[in-house]
């Protein structure tokens, strides 16, 4: 019913259709690029699409509509003039949703881009659609199982539901197609003055100078958590050598963050501490402060890499060919095999990185000059 319904809808919204040229050659005014999926680690990634479009159409305003989770990682993105925010809840809203879409036309986007990475959204292409640009240019539909795209939109990119090269590359590669790069790949997170000031109080108050060592121990998939003991060994091995610690986390990490305190116990005080509850804003200005950092594969270590950050990240079921932050400040760290786990076939690998090796990759970061 939800396909038949949005082909159906698709065709009475039809936009006229574009080509690559006849794009390049308009130079809208006024862009608007929506892309409303909520992974973190997938927005910092497709941060270079921005840039592209930024160079590509140097005399364009460029908005964004993106979910209330990442609004902080785009906030002050040196591409983007303005920021939308759209809450899937907005649908049982009425009132919401109508200042929403009003803010949204009100911006009068002439072109309107839509992101797709290793899905496509229905939402974001209904958004597109009723942002009131006269031309929609988006992913293919199709290999996603959804016939919308040609339907509706006025210029269809190509698109490859599986991830098939970096993470950077792929979200940027439907666009590439259509004559829009950019020759810089890296990924970019601003943090404010004011969250800058906010991690300056933080540190004050914990009693923590620049140059501390920090560590995430969480991450949004379970399976890519490495043991609390081997984040608890690290912690004490880092004092030891006479190193502050900052144990970072998020609303997702409640479980390893309550295993790693448990373990550490009455160490943790003033040489290991864990950072109060804070937004992304503020946690990006931290890891500003830190000489190195230590993390799963999750969305800070693509912070990590975007601002960047000596660190070690630790992969598991995952290819950090295709998701570790391009970039020479990220040292990926693979676990060398997969032991028997009832939790699921991706389970299983994150016990087998030994603290040893961990210690050692990350003792010899270069680590950053404050």
């Amino acid at each position: 019913m939800k396909q038949w319904l949005s082909k159906t809808v698709a065709r009475m919204v039809r936009r006229p259709p574009l080509q690559p040229a006849q794009l390049l050659s308009m130079q809208p005014s006024r862009i608007l690029v929506v892309r409303q999926q909520n992974q973190m680690g997938d927005m910092v990634c497709a941060t270079p699409v921005f840039r592209a479009l930024a160079e590509t159409f140097p005399k364009a305003r460029i908005a964004l509509v993106t979910a209330p989770v990442n609004m902080e990682v785009v906030r002050h993105n040196p591409h983007l003039d303005q920021v939308f925010t759209f809450d899937q809840k907005m649908w049982r809203n009425p009132f919401r949703f109508l200042k929403f879409l009003s803010g949204l036309r009100g911006f009068r986007p002439e072109v309107t881009f839509v992101l797709s990475s290793v899905s496509f959204s229905v939402t974001s292409a209904a958004l597109a659609l009723a942002s009131g640009a006269k031309y929609v240019v988006g992913a293919d539909s199709l290999p996603f199982g959804h016939d919308v795209s040609r339907h509706a939109f006025s210029l269809e990119m190509p698109s490859v539901p599986e991830l098939d090269r970096h993470s950077v590359l792929h979200s940027l590669a439907p666009l590439q197609a259509i004559g829009i790069s950019t020759k810089d790949l890296s990924t970019v997170v601003v943090p404010s003055p004011e969250e800058k000031k906010a991690a300056g109080t933080i540190l004050k108050d914990l009693g923590f100078s620049p140059g501390y060592w920090a560590m995430h121990p969480g991450a949004g998939k379970k399976q890519n958590i490495w043991p609390a003991e081997g984040f608890a060994q690290m912690a004490r091995m880092a004092t030891k050598k006479g190193h502050q610690v900052l144990i970072l986390h998020g609303p997702a990490d409640a479980q390893p963050l309550a295993e790693l305190k448990e373990l550490l116990g009455t160490v943790l005080g003033k040489e290991i501490c864990v950072a109060p509850a804070c937004s992304i804003g503020v946690g990006a200005a931290l890891l500003q402060q830190c000489d190195r950092f230590l993390c799963n594969d999750t969305g800070v270590m693509h912070m990590a890499g975007a601002l960047p950050v000596p660190t070690v990240a630790l992969f598991g079921p995952t290819d950090p060919e295709l998701w570790k932050p391009p970039v020479a400040e990220v040292v990926a760290l693979c676990s060398p095999k997969k032991s028997e786990d009832g939790r699921g076939p991706e389970y299983g690998w994150m016990q087998n990185i030994t603290p040893e090796e961990v210690w050692t990759v990350w003792a010899s970061l270069p680590g950053q000059s404050h």
